[in-house]
């Protein structure tokens, strides 16, 4: 301190200062902090000038954020008052830095920091209060995060509360409230699910925000939806999509939540997956497996995208419309219309048509519904899926067959060991050999037993050709029915190897022809996966281009 605050006898006009921590404490703290402080100065003789508080900030906030403290340093230092007054050191700061600060500022204002744990607040008391009350704000969260911990390995939430579901804490045998138990919401669950099955099916975040805000659903928070809700952060890891809890997961210690030394701003960083902890409650699950692992495929693929690839194609031919003439893109220009960008950015191709995108996609559609159909296009589909669904039986009877000469060796191995133990073996020895075995046998019936289910996907439907017909014109269909035609769109678009325009050779416009992939089209109405499909193998359709990329025609 530069002097004395004030002369002998000289009442010390004070200012109080009070805070409290978070908004989850009680609001009441400040005002019993308050009446303490104005007990003690009535005691003493101290005027109090004027209070200042800052209410559910944390003591490592940051001066900055502190503006009740703040305004009394202002006035402290304009020398309106010659102390602060507070309950304990830990009001003012519970970061060293902060609590030197103060001190400097108010010593050099020739006033003085007295508290009613400590007295007169100087130098060393200062820094050793400043060290212990940082040091037991860091305890307290390990504390907290320790009794977290405990909590979600009880099955039980220690977070907040994920949409879909309610409150259902209860009162124990004791009279103690069990807090961190949730049910399901019905009502709330089946927007998840819808949530869920909506992006399976092709829709963004954003346009499933945007539909459930047209129908009126309220959101979390009883607001409007928003595509980070849904979506979410891919750096914390929240957002509907990817909250496991969903399952049957209470995951905790996702993200931490760190101070930057400079700015005191609070970053949130991703824990590695060793250091989370993971709560089973399956009666907490509102989606089913085989949802989740399609929705979580989608965005991890999404994830290894480029921003480019990852951005859904603003038309239907998107990225698909190749110019026949240098075989650049053909790309959209002003008023909608298409051209070769080649042409147009500097003139380097001769192809100077324009179409527009109307006309594009109808003749491309049309096409499509006509070349789809014909009787060749379908029979060969037929004999194409009949050949891809013999040669799956045939890898499926090899694989059971092994599966099935495995499980009768470790049956064989089991029966020895159990007659070893019968003969006076040592069971000790013999125990780790016999459940090996065990093992053994259950992994060879369980594939096994997967296989046989699989088996019944490709078996031979009596009416392919009419199954072929019905997927075909339903899925043109869907491209007139906005709600269906984001989930058309990416199979159509998988259907299609290119669009070739060249010039027309009568008159003006372009001529237009579509090719596409036969092992496309058969995926596709096998319901299958396009890029798990592998290519066709009979020689007839190697030998004929035509017949393996099945649409090549104008249109």
């Amino acid at each position: 301190m530069l002097s004395d605050p004030a002369p002998q006898g000289y009442p010390m006009r004070t200012i109080i200062y009070a805070r409290y921590s978070s908004h989850l404490q009680n609001a009441r703290s400040i005002a019993d902090q308050v009446a303490l402080c104005r007990d003690r100065a009535a005691r003493e003789g101290w005027p109090v000038v004027a209070v200042h508080t800052d209410a559910a900030i944390s003591g490592a906030a940051g001066l900055d954020a502190r503006p009740g403290l703040l305004a009394a340093l202002a006035a402290i230092e304009a020398g309106e008052a010659d102390q602060l007054l507070a309950e304990a050191t830990d009001r003012i700061a519970r970061h060293q830095g902060d609590a030197f600060a103060v001190r400097e500022r108010i010593g050099f204002a020739r006033a003085r920091i007295f508290t009613l744990s400590d007295g007169e607040v100087d130098d060393i008391t200062g820094t050793i209060k400043g060290l212990f009350d940082a040091r037991f704000r860091k305890e307290l969260a390990a504390k907290i995060k320790r009794g977290q911990r405990g909590t979600v390995a009880e099955g039980r939430v220690a977070a907040g509360l994920a949409y879909g579901y309610r409150v259902a804490n209860r009162i124990d045998d004791r009279g103690r409230v069990i807090r961190g138990l949730r049910e399901i919401d019905p009502v709330k669950a089946d927007i998840v699910r819808r949530i869920f099955r909506l992006y399976a099916a092709g829709m963004s975040p954003r346009a499933i925000a945007a539909e459930l805000n047209a129908e009126g659903v309220p959101g979390p928070r009883g607001g409007a939806w928003r595509g980070s809700t849904i979506g979410g952060e891919r750096q914390r890891g929240n957002g509907i999509l990817v909250n496991r809890l969903y399952v049957g997961e209470i995951v905790h210690d996702r993200t931490s939540k760190v101070a930057d030394p400079r700015t005191r701003k609070h970053l949130i960083r991703p824990n590695p997956e060793r250091d989370q902890v993971v709560g089973q409650a399956g009666h907490l699950r509102i989606v089913d497996q085989a949802l989740w692992e399609t929705v979580q495929a989608k965005r991890h693929g999404f994830a290894l995208m480029g921003p480019q690839r990852a951005r859904r194609p603003k038309h239907l031919l998107s990225g698909l419309a190749v110019c026949g003439v240098c075989g650049g893109g053909f790309n959209v220009v002003a008023a909608r219309r298409w051209q070769c960008g080649r042409y147009r950015d500097g003139r380097a191709c001769t192809n100077e048509r324009q179409i527009e995108t109307h006309t594009l996609e109808a003749r491309v559609i049309r096409g499509l519904r006509e070349q789809l159909l014909d009787p060749e296009a379908v029979s060969l589909w037929v004999k194409t899926y009949t050949d891809e669904s013999g040669r799956a039986r045939r890898a499926m009877a090899r694989d059971r067959a092994q599966l099935d000469r495995e499980a009768k060796e470790a049956e064989r191995r089991i029966a020895n060991l159990v007659a070893a133990i019968a003969d006076g073996a040592d069971v000790a020895e013999v125990r780790a050999a016999l459940d090996s075995a065990r093992r053994e046998r259950d992994a060879a019936c369980a594939a096994a037993a997967e296989i046989d289910a699989e088996s019944n996907v490709v078996d031979l439907h009596p009416r392919l050709a009419d199954q072929y017909r019905a997927f075909v014109a339903t899925l043109l269909d869907q491209l007139d029915d906005p709600e269906q035609r984001l989930e058309a769109v990416p199979i159509l678009r998988s259907l299609i190897d290119r669009v070739v325009l060249t010039p027309a050779r009568k008159g003006r416009g372009c001529d237009v022809t579509v090719e596409g992939l036969l092992t496309a089209i058969l995926a596709a109405a096998g319901g299958k996966p396009v890029e798990g499909l592998q290519t066709v193998t009979d020689e007839r359709a190697k030998r004929t281009r035509r017949k393996q990329r099945f649409l090549r025609a104008k249109v």
